[in-house]
């Protein structure tokens, strides 16, 4: 988070979060403690308790972060029973039972200048974090995703615990603020990746890591059926396709655009407005798209009767044309035709179901001012960092208007150019390596709870 700059003298906000000195390894200077490896006086705020059970402390902050952590508390529980799970999450770890002491949502907002807005939550979700990590004792904690407040808890961690650590679903340093890197590797035991070029990203750098695979595949039996999966549900008769128009009422033969805003408050702002614009754009233009249906997939973190009101007030005329529906699962995905998606991990989710789609993105101007300095990609959608060539069109900012989102549309519900798109994500979905990262992760974090020192 950009407020916790180094500094030599702690700003108030700094002092607030715990965040004291400059230096990662000296130590601080206001109160002697070591940033790494802490003394006496800093350990014995974390509260000693006997440990006929361990504890295991997850930080997930964002929604796709905190269902991935959910399954990994699944994967836990199966391998053994003398768990106790906390932390920070949503309804999949609470269901996969996390005793949840902050909740994601208050973190759901992106970009730089966009987070001043949440402080206050943020401040807030903090304060829960730290005291959940001084009367829970953890012998392990799983920091997920959301780099902006897990490093930064990573490192207040390290000062004032003896829990080991482990990064799932790192920070994509690749991508941006690489410097991140090392601090990340000072902070943590072990960093578990997911994406298959970044283990040789690290290595280039001399930093281990453990590649598990990504998570998203888990919910598919093996890569074989993935495949078959993938291939069979943009069929009529493909089973997946069938069971989901079923589930949300949706005809057989009816075209739909799936529209996926993303998981934070300022996304659906930002985004549903112009996905529903061009919906309306697309549907006017193409006359063997007159008929064309949109469903909205909205996060559970989001507001559902905000969402309704920026349908009601995009897509007046055609008010029977759009549906609001849930994203409790990712079920919707597969009876969508096409989508429209912003960049993250619904793009790889969609991408594992072969279906085309085009990903746009708007943020804020004096955030995209500083991402286009800082960016070390040249691509921003998964997809295409996956197949590392552009298989799926990107549309941001300026370039993400109605009309040219439209044109990028219009070929992917049927002929070559869909054709070409659903070969080429079938191809870069067998680079995600085979179900398991879940199970692959529980393996790191046993490893972990046998070699915390007493």
């Amino acid at each position: 988070m950009v407020w916790l700059g180094s500094r030599s003298a702690p700003s108030p906000v700094a002092r607030f979060f715990g965040v004291h000195s400059r230096s990662e390894d000296a130590g601080c200077g206001r109160c002697g403690r070591s940033s790494r490896f802490g003394t006496r006086r800093a350990r014995s705020r974390v509260h000693r308790r006997p440990r006929p059970v361990k504890t295991v402390l997850l930080s997930a902050g964002d929604l796709s972060g905190e269902r991935h952590a959910g399954e990994l508390v699944r994967a836990l529980r199966n391998r053994r029973a003398d768990l106790r799970f906390v932390g920070m999450g949503g309804a999949s770890m609470q269901a996969a039972g996390v005793e949840l002491w902050a909740d994601q949502r208050d973190l759901a907002v992106g970009g730089i200048f966009e987070i001043a807005t949440s402080l206050p939550r943020v401040i807030a979700t903090w304060r829960k974090m730290l005291r959940c990590l001084r009367e829970t004792d953890p012998d392990v904690v799983v920091f997920v995703d959301s780099g902006g407040f897990n490093l930064p808890f990573a490192k207040r961690v390290r000062a004032v615990s003896r829990a080991k650590g482990l990064y799932y679903l790192a920070p994509q340093v690749w991508a941006w603020r690489e410097s991140r890197l090392h601090r990340l590797a000072k902070r943590v035991d072990r960093i578990a990746v997911i994406l298959p070029f970044e283990p040789a990203y690290y290595a280039e750098r001399e930093v281990q890591v453990d590649f598990v695979g990504h998570p998203a595949v888990d919910a598919l039996v093996d890569k074989k059926q993935a495949d078959d999966e993938a291939i069979q549900s943009r069929s009529d008769t493909g089973s997946a396709r069938i069971k989901a128009r079923a589930r949300f009422a949706i005809g057989d033969g009816d075209r739909v655009l799936g529209l996926f805003p993303g998981s934070r408050r300022n996304e659906l702002e930002r985004h549903l407005p112009i996905q529903l614009e061009s919906f309306l754009r697309l549907r006017a233009g193409e006359p063997r798209l007159h008929a064309l249906q949109a469903v909205v997939g909205l996060a559970p973190s989001l507001d559902r009767e905000r969402a309704l009101a920026i349908v009601n007030e995009v897509c007046a005329a055609v008010p029977k044309a759009v549906r609001v529906l849930s994203m409790e699962d990712n079920a919707l995905l597969n009876a969508c035709d096409v989508a429209l998606a912003k960049p993250g991990t619904i793009t790889v989710e969609l991408m594992l179901r072969a279906i085309p789609m085009v990903v746009i993105g708007r943020i804020n101007r004096a955030t995209a001012m500083i991402a286009r300095r800082s960016l070390q990609i040249v691509w921003l959608s998964m997809p295409n960092l996956i197949a590392q060539e552009e298989i799926v069109p990107e549309l941001f900012q300026k370039a993400a208007t109605p009309d040219r989102i439209a044109d990028e549309l219009a070929p992917l519900f049927e002929g070559e150019i869909r054709d070409r798109q659903i070969k080429a994500l079938q191809l870069a979905s067998r680079s995600l390596g085979a179900p398991g990262a879940a199970n692959r992760t529980a393996a790191i974090v046993e490893e972990l709870l046998g070699t915390r020192p007493a």
